[in-house]
């Protein structure tokens, strides 16, 4: 990273040239210095800087000093950054270009990588990764919490076990008795230390995690766009080892609930007065059953949402495999980055699951019909019910077997994951999302949705699917529509829908059996597959980003798994 000591933001820049020292009161980031009262006025009606943005220096103090240390010269050349390279991901002044870059050819403009960066899917990942790692915190605190008050109430039966006990045998057991409760505070006291020393180490964690989030805000409200592209990586490493540590907690057992019981020695039930010990104390390890929030497969995104270096012209597909679903009318699929697949039989009431090994397929059975299939983690999957169920059902791929019901009492069609919060279409009530931790309930868009609408989550944007009226919609997280996509010539009847990393959005055709990919403004469209590639009235598909993979599913019959190439 590009990185000097910046200018001193104490005094006044223009004035320093000048040989006086005034004490600046704002701070312009594009200047990369600080102005003075005197200054400010010139400063804010210059044809060369009256578009500057300022920030007054009491407010720009409270940046990180990683972000204060920023400047926008380069170290090696001193000269002002003003190209990004995609190839090396490092930002360039025009010498570096020339010297080090000349051969590459991802070079972009920074104004248009920093554009909006704090707005970026990158910075939304940061602020949900490090609320989710500060309610992880909460509940793994909680759940230690109620285990030392658990252990103390046993603890306590335990004692007065032992003590009936005593009161029936002759005085010469005393000493055992004794023995015996010395063993019993000595193993509670050794793992209550284990869960004290836990504690101390999620309090301090919880600490860090505090000040980055404050730090966050300040960036996203202080710093200038390319200070905050250039930290933004430095913050994610620190974030990574928290969350890191926070799983490895669970990787590692650390989280088993203690347990402690008394097993009365056979010896004292007989009153036998050979009797040699009072019994034992045994500690014993469960699994807690704590869940700890985890973003599903944290995506390997762009770090800014920068313009695509490609357009839809360049976008490829090449036939990796072909799959039978095993099922009738599919109408849900999710495509995992090991490879497995998952298909949802509305009316076989199943989700098949087919494994990258060529291992004998396997099925999730549901009492309600399984219309969408979406993945949560590595082994949790949420399915929606359609339009008698009324629930969303959470499945564990693993144990093959439901996990969890939820009562969402309206009918429910395409489902997208986003964090802690399923989106799902609710027909009538329009679009709903609920939260996988605690099942609260709350309205996104008011406007009805048709049936078997499909919707995608991608950054702070929502897509979705409307056969009636033959059109796609990208909204924000807010409601506010973005673009409405509609051409009846190449996409009559939309359904299935995803978007790739690029925001690109990939919608089934079904009456044209096609797939078309929208640029993601929404003002261009291509057909990249059709009836020749073996669609026969596809439903759904769904793009992986961690492995740029495409997996499209007829209603009836077989799926497609295509490698997407962008050229």
């Amino acid at each position: 990273m590009y990185r000097v000591m910046a200018t001193n933001w104490t005094t006044c820049g223009t004035c320093d040239y000048r040989h006086i020292t005034k004490p600046s009161i704002l701070w312009c980031s594009e200047c990369d210095e600080g102005i003075c009262h005197e200054c400010n006025e010139h400063h804010s009606i210059s044809k060369a800087t009256r578009e500057h943005s300022t920030v007054y220096i009491d407010e720009y103090k409270k940046l990180p000093p990683t972000v204060l240390e920023i400047t926008q010269t380069c170290k090696h050349h001193n000269e002002k950054i003003q190209i990004y390279c995609n190839k090396h991901d490092c930002p360039c002044c025009k010498k570096c270009t020339v010297e080090t870059h000349n051969e590459c050819k991802k070079l972009i403009d920074i104004d248009d990588v920093v554009k909006d960066v704090k707005s970026s899917n990158a910075f939304i990942d940061i602020e949900h990764i490090l609320a989710e790692i500060s309610e992880n915190i909460k509940r793994i605190r909680k759940d230690r919490e109620e285990n030392l008050t658990a252990m103390k109430e046993t603890r306590e039966k335990i004692e007065s076990e032992i003590r009936m006990t005593k009161l029936k045998i002759v005085s010469y057991l005393d000493k055992l008795q004794e023995d015996i409760l010395k063993e019993l505070s000595e193993k509670e006291e050794s793992e209550s230390k284990q869960i004290q020393k836990l504690l101390t180490t999620l309090q301090q964690t919880g600490k860090d995690v505090t000040e980055c989030q404050h730090n966050i805000a300040n960036i996203k409200q202080y710093a200038s766009d390319l200070q905050a592209f250039l930290v933004l990586k430095q913050i994610e490493h620190d974030i990574e080892e928290k969350d890191t540590f926070i799983q490895t907690l669970v990787k590692n057992e650390e989280l088993n609930h203690a347990t402690l019981s008394w097993k009365i020695s056979s010896g004292v039930q007989n009153f036998q007065t050979s009797l040699a010990t009072f019994g034992n104390i045994v500690v014993e390890s469960k699994s807690s059953g704590i869940t700890i929030a985890r973003r599903k497969n944290k995506q390997a995104q762009i770090i800014v949402m920068a313009p695509s270096p490609f357009s839809l012209d360049n976008i490829e597909l090449k036939l990796r495999k072909t799959v039978s679903t095993r099922g009738n009318n599919i109408t849900g699929c999710s495509l995992f980055s090991d490879g497995k697949m998952l298909f949802s039989s509305y009316e076989d009431k199943k989700v098949v699951v087919l494994k990258n090994d060529g291992s004998k397929p396997g099925k999730i059975k549901s009492e309600f019909q399984t219309f969408d299939v979406k993945q949560i983690d590595e082994s949790l999957i949420a399915i929606t019910t359609g339009y008698e169920g009324g629930k969303i059902i959470l499945a564990d791929l693993l144990e093959k077997k439901t996990k969890k019901i939820i009562d969402v009492a309206v009918s429910n069609d395409g489902i997208a994951v986003y964090g802690d919060w399923l989106y799902f279409s609710a027909r009538k009530k329009g679009l709903m999302r609920v939260n996988i931790i605690d099942g609260s309930i709350c309205e996104v868009v008011y406007k009805p949705m048709c049936e078997c609408a499909y919707i995608a989550v991608f950054g702070n944007n929502l897509y979705f699917t409307n056969k009636s009226e033959n059109t796609v919609t990208c909204s924000d997280l807010e409601r506010n529509v973005k673009w409405i996509f509609k051409d009846e010539s190449i996409l009559p009847f939309p359904l299935g829908i995803s978007v790739d990393h690029y925001g690109n959005v990939y919608v089934v055709g079904n009456e044209f059996s096609n797939v078309v990919a929208i640029s993601p403004n929404g003002k261009r469209s291509k057909i990249i597959l059709s009836s020749t590639d073996g669609l026969d009235c596809p439903q759904v598909l769904h793009y992986n980003r961690d492995d740029n993979q495409l997996l499209v599913a007829n209603q009836t019959g077989n799926a497609f798994l295509f490698d997407v190439i962008f050229q």
